[in-house]
């Protein structure tokens, strides 16, 4: 094209815009002053939807590498696809940066010199660096219809060769300047696309973090470089390129899906004369099919513990989520965990070489609960209390905890004491079924109406004999042992094994053990088959409680 088609495409495309020269951007965006050895890392989620807590996944990795060099981390605002742009969706990646205590240095809200860190708000730097590129014979304007790009990806299928804008499958590369400029004076739309020189048949090598050496074939795709939504924003990858050398970003993580794209995303660095980056590509977390289907990456549309907000509103602790998750990231961790029961998650030193070798991390739920449950049993009393009812959504519920605080306070000391402490809780969610049954109005709602189901096994004229056996010689007073020893009689009394070993040898002869005869007790108290200590429980209750309920 002609220095005059140039311009004019290069007046099209900036117009209404207020440009700067290349040299006076990066001007404004000088080498940062930090240490030797410090890393600059950055997470740019899309406001697209949900977040995804593979990028909590990410933002961990990413701060703690950032942080432990005495570097910089940035949240960026990936928002130039606005026709997927959900409103809400930037309020909610802060809302969830800012609940798993991702304390990043520069991003929404934080704002700093490098920014601005919505990239919908930088279109004039994009602008400046795709016009560089058109001026320099690296970039050309495409006019093809929808209907010619879709006729040409048919005629790429019926070739069986790879689809793409490339060779001579880009219909605009070698357009004369005279048919430009006759597409121009139509009004035609156009697409600014990058101009590759290289060859899919060649391979460059480069150094993956993660990965290690690895080679690929050259780029020679004609990628598009500004959308052509009429937002005159850029594709990912300029804006890539030109957000993580300004902003000097140190170090690119990325998810795996990007990888057929770094050979692009070299050469358009090179065409700009900027220096590629270092990337490190990880595996996304994945899942173990619930239907049978094998390990799989974790689904925004299949998996509801893909979405940030069903850990919220379970009231999952974000400190076991985040030691579960640098447990995914580095196998030492479990160890360094164990070791350091009273040390802050921040001060464990995370490992690019273990990081690189934790393929496909697996999200194991179990395993996650359990790491949620050590914290949660390692609260102090205070600590536990004001949690736990902080989290509370059941208006009920919450009411019931905070009406009487001393009894509250009973009911959540039992068996949290101790060598070996309860750990029935995973997440706030778990705390109505474990403690709301101590309200009697919760009780009577919530949990009688399971009692009959609970103890359908055994016939209720027993089971009201039993309650009233118990009651007869029931006294608040008496030690543990002893109250068992209590329990015992009044099982015999109504028919039930006290041995076990007699009633495994005759078990008709009896209605049931020693264990049965308890089941009732705990079933007609709590709605539950399983609870703590009877005794402890009975003992926080209160006797007119008790004989409310057994009687």
């Amino acid at each position: 094209m002609t220095d005059t088609t140039t311009e004019r495409i290069a007046a099209l495309l900036s117009e209404g815009l207020t440009l700067r020269s290349r040299a006076q951007i990066e001007a404004t965006f000088p080498a940062r002053s930090l240490p030797p050895g410090a890393e600059v890392m950055r997470v740019p989620p899309s406001p697209t939807g949900f977040v995804h807590i593979g990028t909590i996944y990410a933002g961990l990795v990413n701060e703690r590498i950032a942080h432990q060099s005495a570097g910089v981390f940035i949240l960026r605002i990936e928002d130039t696809d606005k026709k997927r742009e959900v409103a809400g969706s930037v309020a909610r990646i802060v809302e969830a940066f800012d609940y798993f205590d991702l304390q990043y240095d520069e991003g929404p809200i934080r704002e700093g010199a490098y920014g601005p860190y919505f990239q919908s708000q930088r279109g004039d730097i994009y602008m400046a660096y795709a016009l560089e590129l058109l001026r320099s014979g690296r970039a050309y304007p495409d006019f093809a219809t929808p209907e010619e790009l879709q006729a040409t990806t048919a005629a790429q299928q019926a070739a069986k060769v790879r689809p793409g804008t490339y060779g001579k499958w880009a219909l605009w590369r070698e357009k004369t300047d005279e048919e430009v400029t006759a597409a121009l004076d139509a009004g035609t739309p156009f697409v600014l696309r990058f101009k590759s020189t290289g060859s899919h048949e060649k391979r460059i090598t480069y150094e993956d973090v993660f990965k290690g050496r690895m080679e690929v074939p050259e780029n020679d795709l004609d990628v598009p470089l500004i959308k052509s939504d009429g937002t005159r924003l850029p594709t990912y990858h300029l804006a890539h390129v030109v957000d993580d050398t300004l902003m000097r970003v140190t170090k690119v993580f990325r998810s795996d899906e990007w990888l057929p794209s770094t050979a692009l995303h070299i050469e358009l660095c090179q065409a700009l004369e900027l220096t590629p980056f270092t990337y490190g590509h990880f595996a996304p977390i994945s899942i173990l099919d619930k239907n049978g289907g094998g390990k799989r990456k974790l689904s925004k549309r299949k998996d509801d513990e893909a979405n940030v907000e069903f850990w919220i509103a379970a009231g999952y602790p974000v400190e076991g989520v985040k030691a579960y998750l640098l447990g995914l990231a580095n196998s030492t961790f479990e160890d360094w965990y164990r070791s350091n029961p009273s040390v802050s998650l921040s001060e464990f030193p995370v490992s690019l070489e273990k990081l690189a070798a934790s393929r496909a991390p697996l999200l194991d739920m179990a395993k996650l609960q359990d790491y949620c449950k050590d914290y949660i049993a390692s609260l102090p009393q205070d600590e536990f209390n004001k949690r736990l009812i902080a989290a509370q959504t059941n208006k009920d519920f919450k009411h019931a905890l905070e009406v009487n605080a001393d009894y509250t306070n009973k009911v959540l000391e039992i068996e949290r004491t101790g060598e070996k402490p309860r750990k029935d809780l995973a997440k706030w969610e778990d705390a109505f079924d474990n403690y709301a049954y101590f309200y009697d109005q919760l009780f009577t709602k919530d949990f009688a109406p399971q009692i009959l189901a609970q103890l359908e096994d055994i016939d209720t004229k027993t089971v009201a004999h039993a309650c009233a056996a118990f009651l007869e010689s029931y006294d608040p007073a008496d030690e543990s042992q002893i109250w068992f020893e209590k329990l015992k009689a009044a099982a015999e009394k109504c028919g039930f094994a006290t041995d076990n070993k007699a009633f495994k040898a005759n078990p008709e002869k009896f209605v049931g053990n020693v264990a049965d005869f308890a089941r009732i007790v705990r079933v007609k108290l709590t709605g539950k088959n399983r609870t703590p200590d009877l005794t402890a429980i009975m003992r926080v209750m209160g006797i007119d409680r008790i004989k409310n309920r057994l009687q």
